[in-house]
């Protein structure tokens, strides 16, 4: 069977146990510059991390980042196929907790990927995050962690003189109707960031570019 995209599936036809989601950013808007007295141009980047149920019980947290240089007050980012992804494509299992935030670089950075993983491992174990999952592996845990460390990961990143933007969190359940919340989008705002998350049912995986990437814990 070929990889498809389910853009017309109805939730009464997604299988909540095998079928997969994929939970993209579909685009963001740049409202306003952080410095914005000292630069004309931005240079914005998403920080994105997620835990499903599997991550819960074996911690690890699906993790991505990517940033976007030159963009002005204003400009819209819109993503090629179905979004920049957040997590996935596949099953979360019983729940999916995730966590974005937007922040602005005030330099070039050319390793910030793995800066930005390497502080996500020493905050993990500050914060005990092996115990946490394994005491209560559940939804309302892992958004906790996801929260506390995205805290943790902006006040680091400013430190290096970086601003934060936006955030927003989620969490995705199996058992409701629809699962997961498939077929949704949802739009989130403050002065700086205009940004739009939507969660895409899949057969199977269609390819939606750069996977997130797994940090063992």
């Amino acid at each position: 069977m070929s990889n498809v995209f389910l853009a017309q599936i109805k939730s009464d036809d997604f299988d909540k146990k095998d079928d997969k989601i994929a939970v993209v950013i579909k685009e963001f808007t740049l409202l306003k510059n952080a410095d914005w007295f000292l630069h004309r141009y931005s240079e914005p980047y998403i920080i994105s991390m997620a835990i499903d149920q599997g991550g819960a019980n074996n911690p690890a947290i699906d993790f991505n980042i990517l940033p976007f240089p030159n963009v002005k007050k204003g400009d819209i980012i819109q993503f090629d196929g179905h979004g920049h992804l957040v997590y996935g494509p596949k099953n979360p299992g019983e729940f999916l907790a995730y966590s974005v935030l937007f922040m602005e670089s005030d330099k070039d950075i050319r390793d910030l990927g793995q800066l930005i993983e390497d502080i996500i491992k020493s905050d993990a174990a500050s914060i005990g995050v092996n115990a946490l999952l394994s005491a209560v592996t559940t939804y309302a845990t892992a958004i906790n962690v996801l929260t506390q460390l995205t805290s943790l990961l902006s006040k680091k990143m400013q430190e290096n003189k970086d601003d934060e933007l936006f955030r927003r969190n989620g969490t995705l359940l199996r058992d409701v109707d629809p699962p997961f919340d498939i077929l949704r989008t949802y739009k989130g705002r403050n002065d700086y960031i205009e940004s739009k998350v939507s969660i895409i049912p899949l057969l199977q995986s269609n390819g939606l570019g750069p996977s997130s990437k797994m940090i063992k814990l």
